[in-house]
């Protein structure tokens, strides 16, 4: 019919097993779902701390309009949830903005991403979330850095091959030198001489006791982490250290970006009480820094920016501050020491496994008719696209885009 909205409005779907798929757009929503979300976590053992809700609730607090959570229960218990973000795309090709859907946690810079389930009903579960967002308006899904490959294959199945394109993508960087979605981990013993022992190689293991002895234990150097009261000046010199590293191949405002990504990505993690930063310093002045994000209840320490001081002359620096650092987690209990994206080979000297993340792309290949490819929850940001066009004097552009966000505001049902 001529002037409605082709994707139904109700919020929720359910399936005759007693399963249903709610999607949460408001933080309110997203509030409701704590307690249950929680457990959740804890019947999980694919849970990330990337996946709490104590950390998305950080990234979708200030985002509404950017993010939705699909959430799968069955009857009345949450089984399941899928964190999504959304961001505008305008279509040359269809002349009409287009949805595009990633995962959630990147709205945070999440190391971890996918799925949230009760290992008893994925099977069931992960379908319903590839069923219902068949229903709804959007031409690219890109879920990058998912642990789980089977997980994985449950959610892309339910894409048909004749409606949509889909695949497991690689994703390199550096010129293709580096798999950022190989994760070298290390597997931690319950003391930091058995590490030395069984971890590294005989050269590294001696050069880390060697590194030890001549500069922390001789007092020349200190390695200590941030606390609350030097937390915001330690970051300053982790981000500070690493700028004028990555500035020369990422340029300026490039470095400028990330650093900033990483300044709201640690300092989450410090409020969250989720944060180890050891700096290592000659005297008073910090000679490198390490950020790491902590993971208590799956016992992970996750390593996720570097800095150093690039007049220090010496190759020890890197190999004592993450040597330092894996004695700190040793001693406190945990399990893993995670390297995380990409596969360096400096990483794997410290006797590093790689574990491999799954990628996700599908694309309609056919989007709905009239350009509906654009989800009302993205409203707001395709009316501030459509700003853009007039300020640049697109006109064609922008009334195209009004007319399209005219669309959806039509009711469902046509008045009498």
């Amino acid at each position: 019919m001529d002037g409605v909205v082709e994707f139904p409005a109700e919020r929720n779907r359910a399936d005759p097993g007693g399963f249903r798929v709610d999607s949460i757009e408001t933080f309110d929503g997203l509030l409701a779902l704590k307690s249950e979300w929680q457990r959740l976590e804890r019947l999980d053992p694919e849970n990330t701390v990337f996946l709490s809700w104590d950390w998305l609730a950080q990234a979708f607090r200030q985002t509404v309009g950017r993010w939705r959570v699909l959430a799968v229960y069955h009857n009345a218990r949450l089984v399941c949830v899928l964190p999504l973000k959304y961001r505008v795309h305008w279509s040359t090709t269809t002349e009409a903005f287009q949805s595009e859907i990633e995962a959630g946690g990147r709205l945070l810079w999440s190391e971890y991403t996918g799925f949230l389930c009760d290992p008893a009903v994925e099977t069931d579960a992960i379908p319903m979330l590839s069923s219902y967002l068949r229903g709804l308006p959007w031409s690219r899904l890109n879920l990058r850095y998912v642990g789980s490959e089977d997980r994985s294959a449950l959610f892309m199945g339910g894409f048909s091959q004749a409606e949509y394109s889909k695949r497991w993508e690689e994703y390199r960087i550096n010129k293709g030198a580096v798999d950022n979605l190989s994760c070298p981990q290390i597997a931690l013993p319950s003391d930091f001489d058995t590490y030395l022992n069984q971890g590294p190689s005989k050269n590294t293991r001696q050069k880390i006791r060697r590194f030890t002895r001549k500069y922390i234990e001789s007092g020349e150097l200190t390695f200590a982490a941030a606390t609350d009261e030097t937390v915001k000046e330690d970051l300053g010199v982790l981000l500070r250290f690493w700028m004028l590293k990555w500035s020369k191949t990422k340029g300026a405002e490039g470095a400028r970006l990330v650093a900033s990504n990483y300044l709201r990505m640690l300092s989450t993690a410090h409020r969250l009480g989720l944060l180890y930063l050891p700096v290592l310093r000659r005297g008073q002045q910090p000679i490198a820094a390490l950020g790491h994000i902590l993971d208590p209840k799956m016992k992970r320490v996750h390593f996720i920016a570097a800095g150093r001081d690039e007049t220090e002359q010496g190759a020890y620096i890197g190999l004592l501050m993450h040597s330092q650092s894996i004695r700190w987690a040793i001693d406190q209990g945990y399990a893993v020491y995670d390297f995380c994206h990409g596969d360096e080979p400096y990483k794997f000297s410290f006797g590093s496994n790689a574990i491999k993340l799954k990628s996700i792309l599908i694309r309609r290949r056919e989007l709905p008719r009239g350009g509906r490819s654009l989800d009302p929850l993205n409203h707001r940001e395709a009316l501030a696209r459509v700003l853009e066009f007039v300020e640049a004097g697109k006109n064609k552009r922008a009334a195209l885009g009004c007319r399209q966000l005219l669309s959806l505001t039509r009711p469902t049902v046509p008045p009498k």
